[in-house]
């Protein structure tokens, strides 16, 4: 088990290097805006593309392994909104209901990158980006569906669709998809320059998260919370792990769909919620609250498959 978490404390240590670099004011909030956006529109898109275009993308050597995470984002996005049912809206609003639902079926892949090339290197970051590429539209366009049908009337769906639309993870799977189906090559010095892009992003989006990280949201804890932390971290990996088993699938691929249905929630998560009217301040406490889960659920998980 030590050494799990030695695997995973340069990780760590990195989040808590942004965390301290933020507090002792050495960049300024608008620098970490700078470059927050730098590894949103450049740096991962850059290791998506190439990710994606080098892969093997064929239903018979990745549909299983997407399947078992849809099973599970399916499984915890349907307990989440069964609660709209078995409450009265005395007990949880619409608002909460819709950032729980996000919390608990969005994942924020600056996360599960590193931690897949920390234990597999590029084959990691491939299996990662796999996921990504089937994942990320269908996630945002169904957790778009949810929370406009919760908060009706409250938004423009056609003013979000545009901006998932124009989401660069988004636009990058897509040109990665072509050049992997066409079996376009890419040319030698264009993809040394993705690589070398690459390399960057995971540092960045690492740094990134732990500048974002606020401790005085750790001081509110609700059944909410605990629900949304407890189906990302415990419930979704479990049905994973059994499903995979199922299904056959090997350490690698059934150790990184855990790791991403098990990834805290992604920060644009919280932007939707401002502009679709859901309760933005649940969701970063609830985002804050996965974050220092998974330094314990991530270790564990490693170390289960791991034997």
């Amino acid at each position: 088990m030590a050494d799990v978490f030695l695997v995973i404390l340069p990780l760590v240590l990195l989040v808590a290097l942004g965390q301290v670099i933020a507090k002792t004011g050495w960049l300024t909030p608008n620098d970490w805006t700078g470059l927050e956006k730098l590894s949103f529109r450049i740096l991962i898109p850059a290791l998506i593309i190439r990710s994606i275009a080098h892969s093997d993308m064929t239903l018979k050597s990745s549909g299983l392994y997407v399947v078992a995470m849809l099973a599970a984002f399916t499984a915890v996005g349907m307990l989440t909104l069964l609660l709209r049912m078995a409450l009265p809206k005395t007990a949880i609003g619409n608002p909460q209901l819709s950032s729980m639902f996000q919390a608990v079926t969005r994942w924020n892949a600056l996360i599960t990158f590193p931690v897949a090339a920390q234990l597999f290197g590029p084959a990691g970051l491939t299996t990662i980006t796999i996921a990504l590429a089937f994942l990320i539209p269908l996630i945002n366009i169904v957790n778009i569906a949810a929370l406009a049908t919760l908060l009706a009337g409250q938004v423009s769906i056609g003013k979000v669709l545009k901006v998932i639309a124009l989401n660069p993870m988004i636009i990058a799977s897509v040109i990665g998809l072509l050049l992997n189906i066409g079996n376009i090559p890419i040319p030698a010095p264009i993809d040394t320059t993705l690589e070398m892009t690459a390399r960057a992003a995971l540092a960045v989006g690492l740094l990134c998260v732990g500048a974002g990280f606020n401790m005085r949201r750790l001081f509110y804890l609700n059944w909410q919370i605990l629900w949304a932390v407890a189906l990302k971290s415990v419930m979704a990996p479990a049905l994973v792990m059994a499903l995979a088993q199922f299904f056959g699938l090997g350490q690698m691929e059934t150790l990184c769909a855990m790791l991403v249905v098990a990834t805290p929630t992604a920060t644009n998560g919280y932007i939707i919620a401002r502009q679709m009217g859901g309760d933005a301040e649940l969701y970063a406490i609830i985002l804050n609250w996965q974050l220092v889960v998974a330094i314990i659920a991530f270790p564990v998980m490693i170390a289960i498959m791991q034997g």
